[in-house]
């Protein structure tokens, strides 16, 4: 229908978006990483125990609430932790195991009504997110787990969220933009997915600053589906502002 009458926002809104493929984050995207309660202690006193005045009280608590959104190599990189803190937390991490039941977010149940062919990339400690993914029971929703393992030794495989999302891209056969790269982090798969021209969707969750350079930002799965819509705009109705000076 050529017809004058219809708009280019008419347009839009009767074709979909030609996205293919929706990679999602698991931390502060499908569950609040501190649902595993006080798992962390142990390493979060090991390191206090090493730390031997290295950092301030302040700085070292801000250091250990970092855990919380961003995998502990980066963290302890970014706040300067000694090598006897990295490693006495390292050791400590990569023993550690959430157990079942561990509740998602309230919405996690929307997952398999996303209309994209699904994955789950995640970086951390191996057997930590493993078993945080078997707790929640989420593995059978997605085409393929991937963990990105900070603990693994090198090897052929893919390492780093840029390069799996590369060989989501092969494996798939679509363009990046056809991406969806869906999770809370600046530092981690936002970043890597914006570097390969994938559209980033970043998830408000509590605790959360939200990004100004997300290509969108939603405030959980509900909005993610809005922006899925052939009757949506281009950006979610959910879209919480960014702050004009947001770090990260």
């Amino acid at each position: 229908d050529r017809s004058p009458s219809r708009g280019l926002g008419d347009v839009y809104k009767r074709q979909p978006l030609d996205y293919t493929v929706a990679v999602f984050d698991l931390d502060n995207c499908l569950m609040d990483a501190r649902a595993v309660g006080p798992l962390f202690e142990p390493a979060f006193d090991a390191v206090r125990q090493a730390n031997q005045g290295a950092l301030s009280p302040e700085a070292l608590d801000q250091a250990l609430q970092a855990c919380w959104f961003t995998a502990f190599g980066l963290v302890a990189q970014r706040h300067h932790f000694t090598p006897a803190m990295r490693a006495a937390g390292w050791q400590q991490f990569s023993q550690m195991e959430a157990k079942a039941p561990l509740r998602g977010y309230a919405d996690i149940e929307l997952l398999p009504r996303i209309p994209l062919r699904r994955y789950l990339v995640t970086s951390g400690f191996r057997r930590l997110q493993d078993s945080k993914i078997d707790a929640l029971r989420i593995r059978p929703w997605f085409e393929q787990v991937l963990i990105d393992a900070i603990d693994a030794p090198p090897t052929g495989a893919a390492h780093g969220k840029q390069a799996i999302f590369e060989q989501i891209l092969a494996r798939e056969g679509c363009a990046p933009r056809q991406m969806l790269v869906v999770g809370d982090n600046p530092l981690s798969e936002l970043s890597a997915g914006r570097a390969l021209g994938a559209t980033t969707v970043q998830t408000v969750r509590p605790g959360v600053e939200p990004w100004p350079l997300a290509d969108h930002r939603v405030e959980g799965l509900q909005g993610l589906l809005a922006l899925l819509s052939p009757d949506a705009p281009r950006a979610a109705a959910d879209t919480p502002p960014a702050s004009a000076d947001q770090r990260i």
